[in-house]
């Protein structure tokens, strides 16, 4: 290792002799390109101090504002999304594939040294090897804010609520975590590597915040399937597709594009108007419609009463099994109606018998014309 460090000093020297004083990213990039961690970088500075070539220190006058050279250091996850306005991409041009790597470089090192710092390892060096990779990532991110405004522009149609901005906040979240994880040692571009981060930051909003009740992450990519098939059969053929013509054109069963088609049926608020002048909301007439009204309950007691009377004159002296077998079959008592099985039990006999005094209790009833008439009565308002 003491080779590596001297052959990267050696190296670094040279290329003061051409570019004049050395900056603290150039010196980081080469150290890392080498595999010098932060630790042993701060070697690299104490020798490059002797020799003259190092840079402004930074915070001192005159280095660059928003690089290493920035007096306060800035938090990892203070993110600067102002950058994400789409007027102010224009500042920032496209990198190229060696500038991508360098700044890469220079985050991972940071991270590096992060990780040092975390560990009880304390100096000056490590502290601001932290802030250049900070300076390095808000450089990377702003320099491909256009990516995620490409992206998100693709999911407005299926955002539900949220908005243009809302999806690109999301997507230059994902390009922050895609800055941390970047790898510029394989030797891809950051744009594709950040693509599926982007993506998936903006689709997990989506998920969390586009439907009252939050549907899983695959659940919601089957929908957008299915949604995008939809609107490329309407364009064909000028009308909407069936459950069917959805289920035939995607390879699934009807009744699982019919249960996702549920699944994103919109949301009705209760606090909607249902009148130009507002006043009533259709809350309103939900509740209004489910409410008993106090006369409706009046006349069903009274149909009650007249019931259990007359069947209480009908029936006296007969089996006193009767009466209560009508009002449990039919819920007269005010309770949900009972079964065969239920009044078997409470009489001690079997199912077949109570049929059969069933029988003979509506061979009673049927001779009775009033009676007929207040069941019926009494029936219809139970139904409604």
């Amino acid at each position: 290792m003491e080779d590596v460090i001297e052959a990267c000093v050696e190296a670094l020297v040279e290329d003061s002799e051409r570019l004049g004083r050395l900056e603290r990213a150039h010196i980081v990039q080469v150290a890392s390109r080498r595999g010098i961690d932060p630790q042993q970088l701060g070697r690299v500075f104490a020798v490059l101090r002797e020799y003259g070539v190092l840079g402004e220190e930074p915070g001192s006058k005159g280095a660059a504002p928003g690089e290493a050279g920035d007096a306060k250091p800035t938090a990892r996850n203070s993110r600067d999304q102002s950058e994400a306005y789409p007027g102010r991409i224009g500042r920032h041009r496209i990198l190229t594939a060696e500038e991508e790597v360098a700044l890469g470089r220079r985050i991972q090192m940071g991270l590096q040294a992060a990780e040092s710092v975390a560990g009880g390892e304390v100096s000056g060096e490590l502290a601001e090897l932290v802030r250049d990779g900070e300076a390095a990532r808000r450089s990377l991110v702003r320099h491909n804010v256009r990516l995620a405004i490409d992206i998100a522009r693709r999911y407005l149609p299926s955002a539900g609520d949220l908005e243009l901005d809302d999806l690109i906040q999301d997507g230059v979240l994902g390009i922050n975590r895609a800055a941390e994880k970047f790898n510029p040692t394989l030797g891809y571009k950051f744009s594709t590597y950040a693509s599926w981060w982007v993506r998936q930051s903006v689709t997990r909003a989506i998920a969390n915040t586009s439907s009252a009740v939050r549907l899983p992450v695959h659940i919601r990519d089957d929908l957008r399937r299915v949604e995008q098939y939809a609107r490329r059969f309407e364009e064909r053929n000028g009308c909407s597709a069936t459950v069917a013509e959805l289920a035939e054109g995607l390879g699934e069963k009807p009744e699982e594009i019919r249960a996702l088609l549920d699944y994103s049926a919109p949301v009705i608020h209760l606090d909607v108007p249902v009148s130009e002048e507002g006043g009533a909301t259709l809350g309103d007439l939900v509740l209004a419609s489910k409410a008993e009204r106090p006369e409706d309950e009046t006349i069903r007691q009274l149909l009650r009463e007249q019931i259990l009377g007359t069947i209480s004159t009908l029936l006296a002296g007969t089996d006193p099994r009767l009466a209560r077998l009508l009002e449990g079959r039919f819920g007269l008592d005010g309770e949900e109606p009972m079964t065969l099985d239920a009044l078997g039990k409470e009489f001690g006999c079997t199912r077949e018998r109570v049929r059969q005094l069933e029988k003979r209790l509506f061979e009673r009833l049927r001779e009775n014309r009033g009676l007929r008439q207040l069941t019926v009565e009494f029936l219809a308002m139970e139904a409604a």
